[in-house]
């Protein structure tokens, strides 16, 4: 299934689907739905098309940067003045695509969501073979002060591999001294992040964890860490999940339990929301892509 470009037509499908899922969701009014609903009908339309969501779909508002998939019961609505940064991925057989949009809702940060769509499309303009990750970086960074707005430094892209989201190489937001090349062959997200002028240009941890990986499958003795665990692997193998997922199988009490005990074993990893550090609105847009001799594939592109 390898096709002429050397990558598996499994990543070319999976970002078919995980593109048209994000333009639908791009022009449908969201105003008055929980994040809640969002999620389920984003994951929902994806197994439709015959993927299963890459990640759990991610829906952060304003200051949010990333990383917020609703919490279990979350009631959450979004407001006809928010910027709603959703990020969703589509994977078939560990095969994932990654993607995101800004929807911008409030007139003030349009210019925002603007420069870092642009952003994108100039980075993405300049991938060939070879070209270093710090190139890309720099081309975002400088795209972003022609714009009068600033990066996110501690946000990269990536590179992705069979189960593997980020699997190792890191596509900066700025310049950086030390780059990887980029290779025809291999797969790559590429997601600038940007902020305004006087944001702090960093993100920084929440205390809302709605997103876990599991990192080994490991028996602990404990039955239902051990249950959960194997039922996991099943099911994601080592990409992530959420725990709105496993609502028919636990209580929320039981569920939350199993989760801080896998955590605290180093079985299970955790994804905390990110937050601007100073509460400044954040934008951001994102499209897997190949890299060919002289140029670049874009498999989220409708």
């Amino acid at each position: 299934m390898i096709n002429e470009l050397g990558i598996d037509e499994r990543f070319i499908k999976s970002g078919s689907i995980a593109a048209k899922v994000r333009d639908y969701f791009k022009n449908k009014d969201l105003v008055g739905m929980t994040v809640n609903q969002v999620c389920t009908e984003v994951e929902d339309m994806t197994r439709k098309l015959g993927a299963e969501p890459g990640f759990p779909c991610g829906v952060s508002i304003n200051s949010i940067t990333a990383h917020y998939s609703g919490e279990l019961f979350d009631e959450q609505i979004i407001q006809n003045n928010d910027v709603i940064k959703l990020d969703l991925g589509a994977h078939i057989d560990g095969y994932v695509a990654d993607t995101a949009t800004t929807i911008c809702y409030n007139p003030e940060y349009q210019e925002l969501t603007l420069a870092t769509e642009t952003a994108l499309n100039e980075a993405i303009r300049s991938v060939k073979n070879k070209i270093s990750s710090s190139e890309i970086g720099k081309i975002i960074s400088n795209t972003a002060k022609k714009f009068g707005f600033k990066p996110i430094e501690n946000l990269s892209g990536h590179s992705i591999e069979r189960f593997k989201i980020h699997a190792g190489v890191s596509i900066p937001n700025v310049w950086t001294p030390f780059g990887s090349s980029l290779k025809t062959g291999n797969v790559y997200a590429i997601e600038p992040f940007l902020t305004v002028n006087n944001g702090s240009g960093y993100v920084v941890d929440g205390k809302t964890k709605t997103i876990y990986m599991l990192l080994k499958r490991k028996k602990t003795g404990d039955k239902k860490l051990d249950e959960f665990t194997e039922k996991i692997w099943n099911s994601r193998n080592t990409l992530p999940f959420s725990p709105r997922w496993y609502l028919d199988d636990y209580k929320k009490e039981e569920l939350d339990k199993i989760l801080d005990k896998l955590v605290s074993k180093k079985i299970m990893r955790v994804y905390p929301e990110l937050l601007e550090a100073n509460g400044s609105v954040v934008a951001q847009f994102e499209h897997t892509i190949t890299p060919t001799e002289n140029g670049v594939i874009v498999l989220t592109k409708t």
